[in-house]
């Protein structure tokens, strides 16, 4: 299969073409050109969840920045999916040992959950904090002993216990190694166009009546399967002539509320291009953008609702108790999507029926607390110039 020219750096990667990467480099392309929509990565990071060695060569050596990141360093990139060649080549580089991605889980605490024990030993003897937890204040000892590591735990506990020359480092890079051959495998399926999911063949056949589809493995209600999703099957049921703000009962929430809601961003334009209400509200009040902030991730959830306020998603509507959107993003701490929606027009200051603002959910400590008042500062001031 022949490839397209890669544009950008992303893409080059993408098609895991390093002489397109440098030759890009050599043209004066951004080694830390951050990405906050499509790839959601800079070009370091998504090198690294690639796994290419030789492009996180090119790039360290055309001066990216060891951790610009957009929702995930490039440390914690190469950590969770095993790379510990690149995890030792980040750390020479000076990389953040401690730098967080958007949960607040370092690359010790990613290892630490995966039980890549040699990766965690080699980030605790470049200095990182084994008592930095994640934003749910969780330990990289608990999580590791949660996922079943029972000896990584107790090294993080107490690195003492299991010195260099104990027998526990012999067979602690497999489940890495493993992790790294199948992810490199991933890639590569998918930038020389094999399927990556599986044959064609082994999908149901699917029929439809209303908004209800059927095979001989599963029955599903539209909104489930925008929900899980399975954009090809949302496209045939619309196909067929099906409504896109159907649901099974009058106030219950659409098939783009879920799918906003679950992260499902294909499904959520594939919607909206189909002309789904993006204002259409349940029977509490709530809209598919009060669902996308539900219990968002700024790295999924942030293009989605930048793709609802784009097709006009309002962004002061309150549900039935009176939450706004920016309320939520803010309870969430999530600086990212409060500016998106303060760039849209969302109101800080606006009072409900009790006299309460979404600015009266702003965190006052924590480390997004400074950014946030920063944000909402700028929303005040511009509001008194006006």
């Amino acid at each position: 299969m022949k490839l397209d020219k890669p544009e950008n750096l992303f893409a080059a990667i993408e098609q895991c073409d390093v002489f397109a990467v440098e030759d890009l480099l050599a043209k004066g392309a951004d080694p830390d050109e951050v990405d906050l929509d499509g790839y959601q990565a800079t070009p370091l990071a998504y090198a690294c969840s690639h796994g290419d060695e030789a492009t996180v060569r090119a790039l360290l050596d055309a001066k990216a920045t060891p951790d610009a990141a957009a929702f995930q360093p490039p440390l914690v990139a190469a950590t969770e999916h095993g790379f510990a060649a690149l995890v030792s080549l980040l750390v020479k580089a000076g990389a953040d040992v401690n730098a967080g991605d958007e949960t607040g889980a370092s690359a010790l605490w990613t290892a630490a959950a995966n039980g890549f024990a040699d990766i965690a030993r080699c980030l605790v003897e470049a200095g990182a904090d084994r008592e930095q937890a994640n934003n749910d204040g969780k330990l990289p000892s608990i999580v590791a002993l949660e996922n079943g590591h029972a000896a990584l735990s107790n090294y993080l506990s107490d690195p003492a216990s299991y010195p260099a020359t104990h027998s526990f480092w012999r067979g602690s890079k497999k489940l890495a190694r493993q992790a790294a051959e199948a992810r490199r495998a991933q890639v590569v399926d998918r930038a020389t166009g094999k399927d990556v999911r599986g044959a064609a063949a082994a999908e149901p056949e699917w029929t439809f009546s209303v908004g209800i589809a059927r095979s001989q493995w599963a029955t599903q209600d539209f909104p489930s399967v925008a929900a899980a999703g399975n954009v090809e099957l949302v496209g045939r049921m619309l196909d067929a002539g099906l409504d896109p703000d159907w649901t099974q009962f009058k106030g219950n929430p659409t098939a783009l509320m879920l799918a906003a809601r679950s992260g499902e961003r294909g499904a959520v334009d594939l919607l909206l291009a189909r002309r789904a209400k993006v204002n259409h509200r349940t029977d509490k009040g709530l809209t598919a953008l009060h669902m996308a902030l539900f219990k968002p991730s700024a790295r999924v959830h942030g293009p989605i609702i930048r793709s609802l306020l784009a097709a006009g998603a309002d962004p002061n509507v309150p549900d039935d108790e009176g939450q706004r959107p920016l309320q939520r993003a803010l309870a969430h701490a999530m600086p990212v999507l409060v500016q998106v929606l303060l760039e849209a027009g969302a109101d800080p200051f606006i009072r409900d029926r009790a006299g309460r603002m979404p600015a009266d959910w702003a965190p006052t400590d924590g480390k997004h607390a400074d950014t946030i008042r920063k944000l909402l500062e700028t929303a005040r001031k511009g509001r008194t110039d006006d």
